[in-house]
Order: structure tokens, then C-alpha cells, then sequence
């Protein structure tokens, strides 16, 4: 069973209690649809306005109030929930757990680029959260958490090369593609930044990567970020300098499935689930 405080946590989000919202809407509207045809098998159609007024006088409008005043004891749940997570030695094994786990290391994190909306942050979120739900559930945990940190890398470098060739090249006039390639890698290096520290933080230890060559991920991370900015924001920019890992994954596809679940936007479960699928399928176990 759910915990409670989880649940009530969750509507400390705005874009849950919109959500709450539009699910009470809809559970409003049905119940008056099903009154309506009662009413008429019965004779009594001549009363909607009596039975639309107990739907959205006495339904729905209070519970709606009650979602939104719901905020604060939703933020005092997360704290709650948060603190009993972070000394929860088994809290990569509780998907209900994953979010908190994720979001504090996400406030530990590099921030995203100034390119990226907290749309792009919110689905890096809910990605690594499935990613790591997902690792749990393959029972080879450390082996897969490593062979994704290694795909999500590699497609990181094919993402910034994706972006380099399209704010330099010849199609370096089409400004929505870069904003476009830019966003996609700077909410890409913060979901990897969050698997790469979950790594860190389950496993004791930074995972190895061959691909940088006993370079740090965060030093290699943050000239990904660095260089959102400079692709999406200044008119001449300069190409990507890095040097070309040695990898043997095909990332074009993970950066395309990634690309096609930022266009969905949230909630996107089947554009996730493809990015997942591409992501695990190219990682290197």
C-alpha cells in the first residue's frame, strides 16, 4: 500500500495539483453525465440544473479548494518523506522513493543551462526516476547502472557534436535548431549528472567509464552545460573543442528518443518508456 504522506506530497508540485484537478473535472463531469441519464429514465431531466448545481457547487468546487490548500501539507509531507528517504539504506529499491531520492540529488547537481525551461528539469527528473526503477527491476543492478551511465555519456558527446554542427556549420542560421539542440543536451547532461550520482551515492564509489580516459563526469558534464549557452545564445559560436570519445554505442538513437520525449512534454509515458528502451538497448553492460 501507498504511503499516505507520499501521496499528499506529491500535490505540493503545481503541475500535480493541475492534474489533481483536471482528474476531478473530468470525475465531476462524468458523475453529472450519469445523474443526467438518470434523471431522464426517470421522468426527471426537467431537474439538471438542480443536480448540475450538486456537482459543481457542492463536488466540485470544494474539492478543488481542498487540492489547492493542500500545498503546504504536501510541502511539509515531502520534507517529511525526504528526511526518512535520505536514511533509507534501501531507497533505490522503493520506486516510491525514487522521486525524493532523485530530487535531492538533482538540488546537489549542476544546475541546467539557462537555455532549458524547468520543463526540460522536470523530465530529467522523471527520466533518471525511471531509469532507476528500471535498473532495480533488471536484477543486475550495478552492472546496469554502469552500461547506462555509459550510453547516457556517450549519447551526451553525440548530442554536443549534433548541436556544434548545427550552430556553426551551414544551418547555423536556424535558430529554433539550435535552441532545440541545445536544450535537448543540457537536459541531457543533468539527467546523466543525476544517474552518475546515484551511482556515486548506492554504490560508494564513481562508476568507471573508459570513454574519458580517467576524466571526471562532472568535469566533462559541465563543458556540455557550458557549452548550451554558448551554442543557443551567442550568433557566432564556437564549435565543440572536446576531444571525441572512444566509445563503440550508437547514440543517435538515444538522442533522438530523447529529443521526441522533450517535444512531448509531461506526462509522456510511452515517449519515456522509448527513450528507456533505446538507452538501455545501447548500453554497454
Amino acid at each position: 500500500m501507498a504511503d499516505p504522506r507520499v501521496l499528499l506530497s506529491r500535490l505540493a508540485d503545481p503541475d500535480a495539483r493541475r492534474a489533481a484537478g483536471r482528474a476531478l473535472l473530468v470525475a465531476c463531469a462524468a458523475g453529472f453525465a450519469v445523474t443526467l441519464a438518470l434523471l431522464a429514465a426517470g421522468g426527471g431531466l426537467h431537474r439538471w440544473v438542480f443536480a448540475l448545481l450538486v456537482w459543481g457547487a457542492l463536488v466540485f468546487v470544494p474539492l478543488r479548494i481542498l487540492i489547492e490548500s493542500a500545498q503546504t501539507l504536501g510541502a511539509r509531507a515531502r520534507r517529511a518523506v525526504a528526511a526518512e528517504v535520505a536514511a533509507d539504506p534501501r531507497r533505490y529499491e522503493r520506486p516510491a522513493y525514487l522521486p525524493f531520492v532523485v530530487a535531492s540529488l538533482a538540488d546537489r547537481g549542476p544546475p541546467p543551462p539557462r537555455i532549458c525551461t524547468p520543463a526540460h528539469a522536470r523530465q530529467a527528473a522523471e527520466a533518471a526516476a525511471a531509469l532507476l526503477e528500471r535498473i532495480h527491476r533488471s536484477g543486475r543492478d550495478a552492472e546496469v547502472h554502469r552500461g547506462a551511465l555509459r550510453a547516457l555519456v556517450a549519447a551526451v558527446a553525440r548530442a554536443a557534436a549534433d548541436v556544434s554542427a548545427t550552430a556553426t556549420g551551414g544551418a547555423a542560421g536556424n535558430i529554433q535548431a539550435r535552441w532545440d539542440g541545445a536544450r535537448a543536451l543540457g537536459a541531457l547532461s543533468v539527467l546523466t549528472s543525476i544517474v552518475g550520482a546515484a551511482f556515486d551515492d548506492r554504490w560508494g564509489a564513481p562508476a568507471d567509464l573508459p570513454e574519458l580516459d580517467g576524466r571526471a563526469l562532472d568535469d566533462y558534464l559541465a563543458a556540455a552545460l557550458d557549452y548550451c549557452d554558448e551554442a543557443a545564445l551567442q550568433v557566432d559560436a564556437l564549435p565543440w573543442t572536446e576531444p571525441s570519445l572512444a566509445t563503440s554505442t550508437d547514440a543517435h538513437g538515444v538522442v533522438a528518443a530523447w529529443q521526441a520525449f522533450l517535444a512531448a512534454g509531461l506526462p509522456a509515458p510511452r515517449a519515456l518508456a522509448a527513450f528507456l528502451d533505446a538507452l538501455l538497448g545501447a548500453a554497454t553492460v
